[in-house]
């Protein structure tokens, strides 16, 4: 089962937990054969089982108690089944028909990458579900993880793809794109690894200040939208001390995105451009808080989304959101790459083909590579009605994340700030309270 939910989870700690993911613990690489592994058989109102008889999967499938179909339906069993959020590292599995709701429980068994073996055998996985394409993935009841095996078992009222993966990895790949409206619930769940946000998820939390409702018809001074970074989520910005909690009540609509990090900067900043231009109303505006690759996120989004002909929405003299979007601080962001994008480049981008590859862009947006997004949008930066504002840690040259090298390549124009902290990069938001981050953003925002 899940354990209970633990609020904030430190990037350094998630990604020290992906690295050791991507790197492994001395196993091979995944088994990934041009033509997939499948497997099928009738079942019917009496039950049966469809499972991988030998092989690299043997062992793998679906146990179907008697009374969860009430008609002979064919099952098929697919291993490395096509996945549009999962790198193909990490194998997803389908049971179709996808979508099939069970009337009784049945159990799946999904093997892990060998990625996710821990030293001492044991094994950072849990069970992920995604019914249909459209639906959100949800985590499963897991009933046994064998760690000699790589397995996990778990409970299943649905026929759909199923994953192993943690905390760190659904964070990357398979966490909602959405802006959370702090008025309604906000659903979270802690597996392995950590906590996230999950549409189906068990624990309730109110996630930023005030409402999406207010937040659209609202001006700038009224308005904060943050953006978490790298393996970031809404749920690590819960604390007392959080720089979220710390905001001023004139602030009254403190809204906090999540979304799949692994898709990178662009990706992410022209959904939210999209999301913004259709849902914001007469006189909306809102200062962006951005942390780590979040900066970037809300640099793009300002400088380049309105005109990025691969976006979505894009129409031709789409209008600039630097208008709208008062005030632009960026707390610990690599403005010129960092270590984390060099090294996920090596465990991720470099054995992904290249079909796959979109689904870890951030990786290549966070290296020190000369054609990386950073270097392109600081050698195409000019002033605009936004103004910058850089917070960044220097703890004898970086914050232990970010250098400061980085966090200062982005050029300023005037009347924007570049102000330093002795402190880590989580510590800059996570502890804003008290090591002054707080009291700085929140001058910076009161300042006419």
């Amino acid at each position: 089962m899940t354990t209970p939910f633990v609020p904030g989870r430190a990037i350094s700690a998630l990604f020290a937990c992906v690295v050791a993911t991507a790197c492994g613990g001395g196993g091979t690489s995944p088994v990934q054969p041009q033509d997939p592994a499948i497997a099928s058989a009738t079942i019917g109102p009496e039950g049966g089982q469809v499972v991988f008889a030998d092989g690299p999967h043997a062992g793998i499938g679906v146990s179907i108690p008697a009374g969860a179909l009430t008609a002979p339906t064919p099952i098929e069993l697919r291993a490395h089944a096509p996945s549009d959020a999962v790198l193909g590292l990490f194998p997803v599995f389908r049971v179709e028909p996808r979508g099939l709701p069970l009337l009784a429980p049945a159990s799946v068994i999904v093997r892990a990458a060998p990625q996710l073996a821990q030293s001492g055998g044991g094994l950072s996985a849990t069970c992920l579900l995604q019914p249909r394409l459209a639906d959100a993935w949800q985590p499963l009841p897991t009933t046994v993880v064998d760690g000699g095996a790589r397995t996990v078992a778990a409970s299943t009222t649905w026929l759909g793809d199923f994953a192993a993966l943690n905390a760190s990895l659904h964070r990357l790949f398979t966490q909602p794109f959405a802006l959370l409206d702090p008025a309604s619930p906000t659903r979270a769940e802690t597996i392995e690894g950590g906590a996230a946000v999950f549409a189906a998820g068990s624990v309730v939390l109110t996630v930023g200040r005030g409402s999406l409702a207010s937040f659209w018809n609202s001006p700038a001074a009224a308005n904060v939208l943050v953006l978490p970074g790298l393996f970031g989520s809404p749920v690590d910005y819960l604390g007392s001390a959080d720089l979220v909690a710390a905001l001023p009540p004139s602030v009254q609509n403190v809204v906090v995105l999540s979304y799949p990090s692994g898709r990178g900067v662009a990706a992410t900043a022209n959904a939210l451009y999209d999301l913004i231009a259709a849902r914001q109303q007469a006189g909306f505006g809102c200062a962006i808080v951005g942390h780590s690759m979040g900066g970037l996120v809300g640099r793009y989004l300002v400088e380049q989304s309105h005109a990025d002909a691969l976006r979505s929405g894009w129409q031709a003299g789409a209008p600039s959101l630097a208008s709208a979007v008062a005030h632009l601080v960026l707390i610990g962001v690599p403005n010129a790459g960092c270590d984390i994008g060099e090294q996920l480049v090596a465990t991720m981008v470099v054995p992904a083909p290249s079909s796959e590859q979109h689904k870890v862009q951030a990786a290549l947006d966070l290296s020190y590579r000369s054609d990386a997004i950073t270097a392109r949008m600081n050698a195409l930066y000019a002033d605009n009605a936004t103004r910058y504002h850089v917070v960044y840690g220097d703890l004898g040259g970086g914050d232990g994340v970010v250098t400061v090298a980085s966090a200062l390549a982005l050029p300023l124009g005037p009347g924007e700030t570049a102000m330093a902290f002795p402190t880590f990069h989580d510590a800059l938001h996570a502890l804003a309270a008290i090591n002054g981050v707080a009291a700085h953003v929140v001058a910076l925002l009161q300042a006419p």
